[in-house]
Order: structure tokens, then sequence, then C-alpha cells
């Protein structure tokens, strides 16, 4: 049965989905349900970009990856955690299934051709899939540099951009033949991209950097420049010592050639210092140290960027699709399941016209991707639940406010299309991991992603109990490497998982949640390697073993001898961190002062003494570097 619910309700219910719930609206509410921190719904820091009509060409669906596409009557979906594609038709009911591999990651689709372009994570390649209603068929697998994640397809249909996260390139391969035309090199942490609707440039976001970067297509050798996001008013009392940065920009999206949205978090790792710091809080401070937020990003204007930032709600924002015949941005929160639809957003009037809450059949949601089907109905990805929930928008009639009255119709969700390579107790820890949770935070205004989204880091050094403390790498470093955190003090992981959470302010998980949390954090594979020359390799190995001795303290499995040594820093003892994908954790030491690996060799940060490096020649450090960069 088909639901219509009015803005009004919608407000009150906070939910989209195949059932609804009442609650009291937001503005009556300090906390929700769950005990989680309420944000502004959507708040424009300043005029919005836009003209005073939509573009009258519109970036393709295809000109920007997703985990979902609208095919036909149905779509097609790529399942990152068990690495299956699926075909579903229009009852949402799969028609077809096609095993790629865990990890795979975007995809956009050809109507055209009938065509998908699926980005195999795990096996660097593309799958180049031909799409029935009933037949899903492998025509080409291309070779691609180490991690390929997100892609896009160019207007012509000629190229398809791919980026790559371990070898930090983005690269342009033919359709034709997977041929590779050209490459750009990229900084750390890249993840989706997306391509203007004339095919002029593309953006790439980021994780780590601050930035998106928006690249030239159409001049000779590609040359991109870095957007530094905004990040709003300081949040550390306005004082300009007490920074804050942007991070997790997941997806970009342009609405037709001169404006594009990128959806990210802000982090205030330092809020306050001594006599005024909140010792039970990340970041020393009394307010929420992470909020997020939506960015419009004008034309380049000589290496200018014109840009317009609004407070959201959608807590780490993950997916972001336009609808370009009725100019509505949509944008989801892999965290809280939240849902916002912005009205008019290519233009001067964009408004906030609705949010709610997706809820997918019998688990939470955690969308991972949107897509907006031929009839204007939104197709949202459940990764969490491996659902597809249907949303059918209709926006205030012709002529009527931007704040008028939006209406939703719920139509329904799929059961769960694949199953989880996670054990039953990790998948419950994958949920609780990404949740924004009083039990896990103060006013559950974080979540364990929120600084280390898919295991990773967000590249910040946090004020902690009075130290200033780098963000740790988890994937990949858990089995093996006790004690924890990077005083030593924590002997097992669920003491340090409960020390995490005094820390973030939270009231605690029970035993139960707390083993299922140690149990996807164990499950969790190590960073991808980059792809290094070999004789480097061997000529940093035997530095690293030899002269220098790195190995007596970063030796075993882990690199690790799990002991804690007094290196004559702030902290009397330092445990010795695992080396497990160090190419992908800066900054390094416990407080984050070697903002490189070269830069740690050079002996420039505030830890010394660890190995006689000042007699490396650039070259012997660039071998050792590129040693590191294969554990």
């Amino acid at each position: 049965m088909r639901t219509r619910v009015p803005f009004a309700v919608l407000l009150s219910a906070s939910v989209i989905g195949t059932a609804l719930a009442d609650m009291p609206s937001n503005a009556e509410m300090e906390f929700d349900p769950r005990g989680r921190f309420v944000n502004t719904p959507f708040t424009l820091e300043a005029a919005a970009l836009g003209g005073p009509r939509a573009p009258t060409r519109g970036a393709a669906a295809a000109q920007a990856g997703a985990a979902i596409a609208a095919v036909d009557d149905g779509a097609l979906v790529i399942d990152a955690d068990s690495g299956t594609l699926v075909r579903v038709g229009p009852d949402l009911a799969p028609t077809a299934r096609l095993a790629l591999g865990p990890g795979a990651s975007q995809l956009v689709y050809d109507p055209a051709l009938a065509r998908a372009y699926v980005a195999d994570r795990a096996n660097d390649r593309i799958v180049v899939v031909d799409v029935g209603a009933k037949a899903l068929t492998v025509r080409a697998r291309w070779a691609t540099p180490a991690e390929p994640f997100g892609v896009a397809l160019t207007p012509d249909h000629q190229q398809l951009l791919v980026t790559t996260i371990a070898d930090r390139a983005l690269v342009a391969l033919a359709t034709a033949d997977g041929a590779e035309q050209w490459r750009h090199a990229l900084a750390a942490e890249p993840r989706g991209v997306a391509i203007a609707a004339s095919g002029r440039e593309a953006m790439v976001g980021y994780l780590t950097t601050g930035t998106v970067e928006r690249i030239a297509l159409d001049r000779a050798g590609h040359p991109g420049h870095h957007i530094a996001l905004g990040t709003g008013a300081a949040q550390g009392g306005g004082d300009p010592s007490l920074p804050s940065f942007a991070r997790n920009a997941f997806a970009v999206r342009y609405l037709g050639d001169d404006l594009a949205l990128a959806a990210h978090q802000i982090s205030t790792p330092v809020q306050a210092i001594a006599g005024n710091e909140n010792r039970g809080s990340y970041g020393g401070g009394f307010t929420p140290p992470i909020t997020h937020r939506l960015a419009f990003l004008g034309p380049d204007l000589g290496g200018a960027t014109a840009q317009v930032g609004a407070a959201i709600m959608v807590h780490q924002p993950q997916a972001i699709a336009w609808d370009a015949l009725r100019d509505l941005a949509y944008v989801a929160g892999y965290g809280s399941d939240d849902l916002l639809i912005v009205g008019h957003a290519s233009q001067s009037s964009a408004a906030m016209l609705a949010t709610g809450r997706v809820v997918a059949p019998e688990a939470s949601c955690g969308p991972q991707g949107l897509a907006v089907a031929p009839d204007g109905a939104l197709l949202v990805w459940c990764g969490i639940s491996r659902t597809i929930v249907r949303v059918n928008t209709e926006p205030p009639s012709t002529g009527a406010r931007t704040t008028d009255a939006a209406a939703i119709t719920l139509v329904g969700a799929s059961r769960a299309l694949t199953t989880s390579r996670l054990s039953a107790i990790a998948h419950r820890g994958l949920e609780l991991f990404r949740l924004p949770d009083a039990r896990l935070s103060s006013r559950g205004a974080l979540a364990c992603a929120s600084c280390h989204p898919e295991g990773r880091d967000d590249a910040l050094s946090w004020r902690i109990d009075g130290h200033t403390l780098q963000t740790p790498l988890l994937a990949g470093r858990i089995v093996g490497t006790h004690p924890y955190k990077w005083d030593g003090g924590d002997p097992d992981l669920a003491q340090s998982l409960t020390s995490t959470m005094r820390r973030l302010g939270g009231t605690g998980l029970d035993a139960p949640d707390v083993k299922a949390l140690s149990a996807y954090l164990e499950a969790q594979p190590a960073p991808r390697r980059p792809t290094v020359a070999a004789a480097a390799v061997a000529r940093g190995k035997r530095l690293f073993t030899g002269e220098l001795g790195c190995n007596t303290c970063h030796d075993g499995a882990a690199h690790t001898d799990r002991a804690r040594h007094d290196l004559g820093s702030d902290m009397k003892q330092v445990d010795t961190p695992s080396l497990i994908g160090v190419a992908a954790s800066a900054p390094y030491y416990h407080d984050g002062s070697a903002a490189t690996l070269p830069a740690l060799l050079r002996d420039t940060a505030s830890v010394h003494g660890m190995a006689e490096t000042a007699q490396l020649t650039d070259s012997q450090i660039a071998d050792v570097v590129a040693y590191l960069q294969t554990l």
C-alpha cells in the first residue's frame, strides 16, 4: 500500500521508509529518541550561488558514480560488503546477480548501451557488464592503478574517469577498449569523482585533505587545483589558533556546468586547552567537535572559486543525487539514516524542502548510494541492511514558495539482496561503528566512523585527556597489537573501547555490543598497498633492518614489539605502533608532529633519537619510504 505523507507530518515523524513512528519535532527537542544530538536541518551561511532559473543543461546521472543506478523501471546496485552486483525489477525483487568480489565500490550505467562500469576495488580493475532484464554478463575487465573507487562517464560516453586510492591517481580509460588515455596524480585518500554537464572539468572528493580538486578535462595535461572547503565559524570560541578542518568528502556532484555540491564534515580537534579544557571530551570543549556541511561550489574564475556552505543535520553524508527535471538535490547520511531534500538546488532560491529518516525493513539503513529513477522516484541503497528503499517525492506546485509543503510517497523497500561476508556478530559491530549514539559519545554527536572512516583515520591530532594525540589507523592493526592507546594503558580491546567511549562522553555499550564492535574491528582488512618499485623496496628493507635497526621495535607480523618506550616527549611512555598500512596513516608519531614519512625520517618532528637517520641521503630516504609503503 502506498502512503502519502505531507511535509508537516514528515517533520514530526522524521521517518522515510516502510513504517512511520510518531515522535516530537526536532524544533521541540534537543535529542532524538536514540539520544543523538539534533543539528540544524539545513542552514545556508550566505546567499545561494545559483541563478534565477535551473540550468538548461544538466549533468547526466552517469557523470558521477554511486553504489546504485536507475535502470529502466528498476535498478542496478553494487554491494561493497559481499561484492555482488544485483539487478532488480520495478518491484525491487532481484532478477539477476553477478559476483565480483568484496569491496567493489561504485558503478555508472550507460543507458544507450545497457552497460555498466563497476569499480572492483580489491582486484584493481573495472568490470564492464552488459545489463539485461534477467542477466548480467561480463563484457570486459580493464586493469587500473591500485584500488579503484570512484567512476564517472564523460558526456560523450567515450571515456571513463576512475579515482584510485592506493596509487592516488585519476585515470581516463577509453570505453572502446579500456586503454588508458591519461593519468593525473591525486592527493591522499581520494574518493568520488563527478564531471560537469559540459564535460569541460571534473571534481574529486578527498577524505583527509580538507579540499576537493577541480581538474580541467579540456586542457592539455589536465591540470588540477585544490579548493579548500569552508569550515564556517571556528568552534573553539572563535580563537583562530584552534582551527577547524574539513574531512570526509566522499561525494561530489555537479548541477549543470557551473555549480557543484560536496558533502563533508567539519572537525575541530582542539577546542580548548589548559584551564578551559574539558577532559571528558574529544577536543577538550563543551560543544560537539564534529558537524556536517554541504558546500555549493561555483565556477572557476581565475583560480578562485565562489563557495557557500550549508550546515546540515545529515550525519556522515556519503551520497548525493540530483533530479535535474525538478531541480531537487538529495543528501543522505550513512551514520544517521537521515535524508535531506533541497528544492531549487541549482538556483538562488535554494532552500530545504524536507528532511526524514530512511527506515529499511528489519534493520537500519546506512545509506551509501542514491539514484533518481525516470519517474522521479528516489532509490536509496542501504549498505547496512543491503536493501533498496524507493521514495517518491512531490515538490510544491509551480509558483509556490520554496518553503511550502513537499509531499513524500513511501513506496516500499526490498528485502536483503545479498548475504554479508561478515559474521552476525561482526555485522552488528559494523552497525555500531557508524552510529552517532549517546552510548558512544556525548549527545550522540560522534560515531566511531566520524574519525575512522572505513576504519582508517582523519589525519588529525585531537586534544584528549590533556594531550595532543593523533588518530590511529584501525583497519588491519587490531589483532595482535595490544596493549592499546598511545600510552599503552589499555591491555585489551574491550578495555580500549570502553575507555574511548568514556573519553567521548558516552554512557557506554553493554558487554555483548562491545564484543560485537571488537569483532568488526578485528575483521577489517589492512589498507591496500600502493604500487612501488621492487628495487627501491629491497634497498629500503636492507636499511630498515640493517644500519637503522628499525626492526628492533617494529618486528613481527604486525611490525610492533607491543612494548612502551620513553621517547623523551610529553608522554612518559609511548606504545610502539603497528606499521601495517603505514602509507595510509599520516601524520606520524603520537602527536602527529611528522606530517609525512620523509619528515619522520629526516628527524624534523617532536620525537628524536629512534634511529640514526641524519646520515641518510635523499635517495636512501626514498628507498626506506618505498619499503614502508609495502607494510
